[in-house]
């Protein structure tokens, strides 16, 4: 939880910081359709390929499905494709994470 906290301290800083010019260069950009970097794609696959090998393996815990919520929002947001899936897989996860919580309790 710890990292989850500063990821978000972090991303805060840098968006009260970060100069404006920086915001207005990309709106003059040329508007090109993007698919997204499929090299930003790559590494939460793995990492979902890993968990779910894993949890098939039988190293099942109440934070399992919550996880997976997380890796499925990574891999929403690195594509420009699935950004439509953001808000359901976050969703997931909380309700995944708030059922962890009741389960080891």
């Amino acid at each position: 939880m710890l990292w989850f906290i500063s990821a978000f301290l972090i991303a805060t800083a840098i968006f009260l910081f970060a100069p404006e010019e920086a915001s207005i260069k990309i709106e003059q950009a040329p508007n090109r359709k993007s698919q997204g970097h499929i090299s930003l794609f790559i590494l939460p696959v793995i990492v979902l390929a890993w968990l779910l090998f894993t949890l098939i393996d039988g190293h099942n815990g109440t934070y399992g499905p919550a996880a997976i919520g997380f890796v499925l929002t990574a891999c929403s947001i690195a594509h420009t494709k699935f950004h439509k899936f953001i808000i359901p897989c976050a969703l997931l996860t909380a309700v995944a994470l708030i059922v962890g919580v009741i389960l080891a309790v």
